[in-house]
Formats: C-alpha cells, sequence, structure tokens
C-alpha cells in the first residue's frame, strides 16, 4: 500500500496507485480467507484506517474494494473478534499519531513511535503472549514473524518511494 501512496501522492501516477492498491486489496483479502490471525490483523488495519478518515484517495478506496470483495467471495475464517477489536484500535492509535503534525511536535520519540506504528506492532505480539498464555487469540511466533516481514516490506515500499 505504501507504493500506492508514493505513486499518487509523491510521483503523480494515480493510475499506478491504483494498480499498486488493487494488488495490496487482492493479496491482504487472499491472506485474510485462509488465515484467521491474517484476517484479524488485515481487517483490523482497515477498520482503523477507515476510523481514522485515512481512505483518503483513490488507490486506497480501488484496494478497500478489491479487499472486500475478494472477502465477500472467499468467506473469511472463524476470526476473534476481540483480537479484530485490539488490532483495530491499533491501527486507528498508527494512523491517528502518523503525520499529525499536533503529535509530531510533543516529541521525538512520539514522532519515531508513529513513523515505525508501533501500537499494531505491539498488539501483534501481545495476542501471540495471550495465545502462550492459554488465550485462543489465534496468534503465535509465526504470525508475528510474518507481520514483522509485512512491515519491514512496508518501510522498504516507502524508501523506495523517496
Amino acid at each position: 500500500m505504501k507504493i500506492a501512496d508514493e505513486c499518487e501522492d509523491e510521483w503523480g501516477r494515480p493510475r499506478t496507485g491504483m494498480v499498486a492498491g488493487a494488488l495490496c486489496g487482492v493479496s491482504a483479502g487472499f491472506l485474510s480467507v485462509s488465515d484467521p490471525a491474517a484476517a484479524c490483523i488485515f481487517i483490523g488495519i482497515f477498520a482503523g484506517t477507515i476510523l481514522s478518515l485515512k481512505v483518503d484517495c483513490l488507490s486506497h478506496a480501488v484496494a478497500a474494494l478489491v479487499f472486500i470483495l475478494i472477502i465477500l467471495s472467499g468467506g473469511l475464517p472463524v476470526i476473534s473478534i476481540p483480537a479484530t477489536l485490539l488490532c483495530t484500535l491499533g491501527a486507528y492509535i498508527d494512523e491517528y499519531g502518523n503525520d499529525n503534525p499536533a503529535v509530531y511536535r510533543r516529541s521525538r520519540i512520539l514522532r519515531i513511535f508513529f513513523d515505525y506504528r508501533f501500537s499494531l506492532k505491539m498488539v501483534v505480539v501481545l495476542l501471540a503472549v495471550l495465545s502462550f498464555a492459554g488465550f485462543m487469540t489465534g496468534f503465535g511466533p509465526l504470525t508475528v514473524l510474518l507481520f514483522l516481514l509485512f512491515e519491514a516490506a512496508y518501510e522498504v515500499g516507502g524508501r523506495i518511494g523517496h
């Protein structure tokens, strides 16, 4: 999705952004219909982004539409509602703080925290720890590793854009 953002915001290539957004929607949608933890994460990201009013360009709308269509056609696995709500909260906090001048002015630490979107990362780790403690979250070490790789890809996308 970061590439789609860069195409639209920085490069002036909205059609390329829409294609990148569609690919993001396809991949997040297929992951969501095939894995309960991925579904919690990606539905949480989707909901948190909508709640924070950050679906603000055509590539975001295309990604959202494709994501929804794949989930509706493929069907979601059984997911943990509490885990999905926690992921939504983490994503919302990240979206609220990211690129927010009022938050960034408060401290350099908050800027780093929100630039790298640590709220959702902390939620994913917490859900994996809770799973080890016997709670049925569906999250484990592999979920954390794959989520961190997803986040690393997002950061690489941002570096490509600049």
